[in-house]
């Protein structure tokens, strides 16, 4: 045997040892890891964090750094930044600006910029010093699956271990310090800070204190230091450990910050408060409580794209280097879990929301003040947390925004002369400083109402009532400063509400900044207003406010389609086509909104693939993010994923997976993870989509635990080929469930907490009928339902009843929480009363023939402006349906809808309550009686007179007729039946109508004017 073949055996023996132990002990797949550390360079360091506080975790064997932050430790003072006498000037500038003299109203917006606003601050580095050490086998990861970072090497035939966590539960961070022989744990530690003033002492020989202050702000650093064996030494502002078998360094920070408005806290009883708490605790008690916390929220969501491949398994910045080339599905998994896990790291309930840095900052003048911008960055830091299954993360950015209402009133008032609202330009900081920053490219109005957009997407995904009334005031003035500052436009002859100054964020238009009613604005003003529609209905309040905000709604400019087919980006069509720009602000409609969507607008959906194509793909990091989100929307996986491949490079990720703007930004890591969201689940238009934009590379794969809107959860979605094979889903909140793929389509009732699996058709395989007939006979159709007769199967599947307090109508009939009492209606027995806005119930009924039905209504109700809705199998069926006033709770009437179209066959009916305090009897489906339009048919039908007044309309015929009124746009207005004579349209607005009358004898139609 030729003894090379030994030698070459013998080498590749020790090459897979060396790489084996240099891989420490074999990385999970969620991991990053190093083979050498990070020196000084801050985007090569590993981030830990809790929410509050922030670490990056160096790795460096003789000196190791870890760089720290607290949340609140800012520069500056509480106070605002608003220009006193700016809004004298807005007559000026929008005068300029209706006038085209743009460098004239650039010059007076820029007069009208306050002060600028605070940056946030590195609070220091703790040490940890190891004189001698020289690594040999060096390795550092962090490992995602338990947010735990590690630095492994050997020195003098011992091997280190360091780990480093950051604890929600225990607010502190926890250094673990072992060795695989005794007492070889030998190190100090020490702490600095570039804060001025500074003081560094020790207390006893285990803790180390530093007090330091930026601006308003005072904080205190506390490290204690535990060991097994070995000695500890206080000496020279160290702390000194030698001869141990194991040390445990706990890092505690306190602040003196309350409030943007309150810095009177007590930084040193709360940082010996988080010492105190945890001082009698071991090591392992600390660990198991951070794991059980991370764990419960990182686990919610798992994600495979395929198998890995020949670079799976280099160290993370060299798989950076190659994935341009590689095309490694485990990177893109590994990429979006590390957004999810930063996400987990810097916002947390309690603490600041996630900056432009997250939580991680070492500069005292960091790029952007490493505050809130909020023309994009802030709110695209959050679109993951809904879609990924981390809502509690979105908290801080909730009571942000709703903090910020206070002061952007004072900025109305001060910038805009407005007395009711709030304002909020395109930047803010700790202090929530709301007035306009920079230059004219800064006088931007609506980020305040883009964060409002936020505040909604969370309750659509919840569907919490109780959240949606604690954020409604914030959203509701938002829209109170628009309807107060949006002026009329003198340009297009149509009289179009538009913003006056203001931007499209950060572009200029030949030249200047300066403009009205940019594209975007008009788009988060018309979200805004739609949010404050819905939520005052579901919420059923404001009524004369929602009807302002309706009239407004009305007058907002629409979409505009320019000369190069593009969507403009202005009112004007100032769009040049060769731009590059990394904003692409007219496209908030596509995404995150779904103004523009394939389906739906599909005219509007093609001129804005025109704009990104003019746009081009490369971009900043955070820019390549949202254009993902554009391309998923578009249902274009391949494209989609073309953008990930340019975001995931060493020119747009660093090496520890940071986004680069550059510099860092952590908005492009967040803005990814929504993308891949959006690549594999939408659900934006009442409807969850599947695999909407599957890139052909990912043929294989699933995705578990995502979250659609309505509260649905996506338990799981498998693919096979490129094809859907199977999808879980478990309604939260039993809501209709729509279902898309491709061009296939299904409704479905749902329960609340129960799970259904679906084919690749969407064909219903794991799961049965939610309900039961009443008395197991479904109810025919033609013929009667009594109300009190819904299905069997209780609350969230046959009924949802919202007070659940029981039957408060007093009938024994059934023996659930359903409100039944005694009718007095002519034909006694029951009828649903106390109904409120949100209840349905559900009917099984069997249409015996296919064909056209007439509904009769039987209801009562003391008020005007009740509707109901009546769907079939998910499908709207009829409705809004207007329930007039009766008079009274027993004065019974009966409303009609005619012409419906019913299918042959046995179907889910459900009835749903749009409002409160109205009372339902029973429900008669009769066929309609459809025939010719003879001269005899007509002549048995009088109407007069026709134009007619205020009072109404007669109509006569002899016996029982039923008719309709519908509008010019044939949406019915009003309806009815009547014996002999009828007097019909004395509600309507002036106009043109079409009057629908059916007789036993037919059908005729009668085009009547109101004047």
């Amino acid at each position: 045997m030729d003894i090379n073949k030994y030698k070459l055996s013998a080498i590749l023996c020790l090459v897979v040892l060396v790489v084996g132990h240099i891989k420490g002990q074999n990385p999970g797949d969620l991991t990053l890891w190093y083979n050498k550390d990070a020196g000084t360079v801050f985007t090569d360091a590993l981030p830990i964090g809790n929410g509050r506080l922030g670490g990056m975790v160096y790795g460096i064997v003789s000196r190791d750094v870890i760089g720290l932050n607290e949340c609140t430790v800012w520069s500056g003072n509480p106070g605002n930044n608003n220009k006193a006498g700016a809004a004298s000037s807005l007559a000026t500038a929008r005068n300029q600006i209706f006038a085209g003299n743009y460098a004239a109203a650039d010059a007076t917006v820029g007069n009208m910029i306050g002060s600028g606003q605070e940056r946030f601050m590195p609070v220091g580095n703790l040490y940890l010093n190891f004189p001698g050490h020289i690594a040999t086998n060096y390795y550092r990861e962090l490992n995602l699956r338990t947010a735990i970072a590690k630095t492994t090497y050997s020195y003098a035939g011992v091997n280190y271990t360091r780990e480093y966590f950051a604890s929600y539960p225990d607010q502190i961070i926890v250094i673990r310090l072992t060795a695989s022989q005794p007492g070889k744990i030998t190190f100090s530690t020490s702490m600095d800070s570039p804060q001025t003033p500074v003081t560094i002492s020790n207390v006893g020989n285990d803790q180390l204190f530093l007090n330091g202050q930026a601006d308003a702000v005072k904080f205190q650093n506390r490290v204690k230091v535990k060991t097994e064996g070995g000695t500890l030494t206080a000496n020279n502002n160290s702390i000194t450990v030698s001869g141990a078998n194991s040390a445990t360094v706990i890092l505690a920070i306190g602040s003196n910050f309350n409030a943007y408005n309150n810095v009177n806290g007590d930084q040193v009883a709360r940082a010996a408060s988080f010492i105190d708490n945890v001082s009698a605790k071991s090591y392992t008690q600390l660990l198991n409580a951070h794991l059980e916390d991370y764990q419960a929220l990182f686990n919610r969501v798992d994600i495979n794209l395929g198998p890995g491949n020949s670079s799976t398994r280099l160290p993370t910045d060299q798989r950076v280097a190659n994935f341009s080339t590689s095309d490694d599905p485990q990177l893109v998994r590994l990429h979006y879990q590390f957004g999810r896990y930063l996400m987990i790291a810097c916002s947390r309930p309690g603490s600041q929301p996630a900056n432009l840095q997250g939580v991680w900052n070492k500069d005292m003048y960091p790029s952007w003040g490493s505050k809130y911008t909020t023309n994009i960055n802030f709110q695209m830091n959050y679109w993951m947390t809904e879609s990924g299954n981390l809502p509690e993360c979105a908290h801080p950015m909730i009571e942000k925004t709703k903090a910020l209402v206070a002061p952007g009133q004072q900025s109305a008032q001060a910038h805009w002369g407005v007395n009711s609202g709030w304002v909020l330009h395109h930047n803010t900081d700790l202090w929530n400083r709301t007035g306009p920053i920079d230059g004219a490219w800064g006088h931007w109005p609506t980020g305040g109402a883009w964060l409002c957009y936020n505040l909604w997407e969370h309750y659509q995904f919840s569907k919490d009532k109780t959240y949606l009334n604690d954020v409604y005031p914030t959203i509701k003035s938002s829209a109170q400063f628009f309807l107060n500052s949006l002026v009329q436009e003198p340009i297009s002859g149509n009289n179009y509400l538009v913003t006056s100054p203001s931007t499209s964020p950060e572009l200029a238009h030949g030249g200047y900044y300066t403009c009205f009613g940019p594209t975007m604005d008009i788009q988060i003003i018309r979200d805004l207003f739609n949010t404050v529609i819905k939520a005052s209905e579901i919420l059923n309040i404001d009524d004369n406010f929602r009807n302002q905000v309706k009239a407004s709604l009305a007058r907002l400019p629409p979409h505009r389609v320019g000369r190069y087919g593009q969507l403009q980006e202005w009112f004007q069509d100032w769009d040049n086509p060769n731009e590059k720009h990394r904003h692409i602000s007219h496209l908030y409609g596509l995404f995150p909104s779904n103004q523009i969507s394939l389906r739906a607008t599909p005219v509007l959906a093609n001129a804005a693939k025109v704009t990104l194509a003019q746009r081009g793909d490369d971009a900043t990091g955070w820019s390549l993010a949202w254009k993902i989100n554009f391309w998923a929307r578009m249902e274009d996986g391949n494209h989609a994923y073309k953008l990930i491949r340019m975001l995931i490079t060493p020119e747009r990720t660093y090496n520890n997976l940071f986004d680069a703007h550059p510099p860092f930004q952590i908005d492009g890591n967040f803005g990814a993870v929504s993308g891949v969201n959006e690549m594999l689940m939408q659900s934006q238009n009442n409807e969850i989509q599947f695999l909407p934009a599957l890139p052909t590379i990912w043929s294989n794969g699933n995705v578990k635990g995502l979250r659609a809107r309505s509260g649905f959860l996506i338990d799981s979605i498998s693919w096979k080929s490129g094809k859907l094979s199977q999808a879980t889903v478990t309604s939260q909140q039993g809501d209709t469930l729509r279902l898309r793929y491709g061009n296939i389509s299904r409704t479905y009732i749902t329960r609340i907490g129960k799970t259904y699996a679906f084919d690749g058709s969407l064909n219903l395989i794991g799961a049965t009928d939610n309900t039961t007939p009443y008395k197991g006979i479904p109810h025919a159709i033609p013929g009667r339902i009594e109300a009190e007769e819904y299905d069997d199967g209780g609350e969230g599947f046959a009924y949802r009843e919202a007070d659940r307090k029981g039957n408060e109508g007093g009938a024994t009939f059934r023996n659930d929480e359903v409100d039944i009492e005694n009718t007095m209606d002519e034909e006694g027995k029951y009828n649903i009363g106390y109904i409120l806005n949100g209840e349905w119930l559900l009917y099984t009924v069997n249409v015996t023939k296919t064909g056209k039905y007439n509904l009769d209504l039987r209801v009562a109700s003391p008020d005007d402006g009740k509707t109901l809705q009546i769907e079939m199998d998910g499908e709207n069926l009829a409705g809004p349906v207007t329930i007039p006033n009766t008079g009274g709770w027993q004065n019974w009437e009966t409303t009609s809808v005619m012409d419906l179209d019913l299918t042959q066959g046995q179907h889910k009916m459900r009835i749903l309550f749009n409002a409160d305090y109205m009372n339902l009897n029973y429900l008669e489906f009769k066929p309609s009686i459809v025939t010719g339009l003879g001269a005899e048919e007509t002549e048995i039908v009088h109407i007069y007179p026709n134009p007619f007044n205020s009072e109404g309309i007669t109509v006569k015929h002899k016996g029982i007729f039923r008719y309709k009124v519908d509008d010019v746009l044939g949406i019915q207005v009003e309806s009815g039946s009547a014996t002999d004579e009828g007097k019909i349209g004395a509600a309507l607005g002036t106009g043109i109508y079409v009057l629908t009358i059916e007789t036993q004898n037919g059908i005729t139609i009668h085009k009547i004017v109101k004047r």
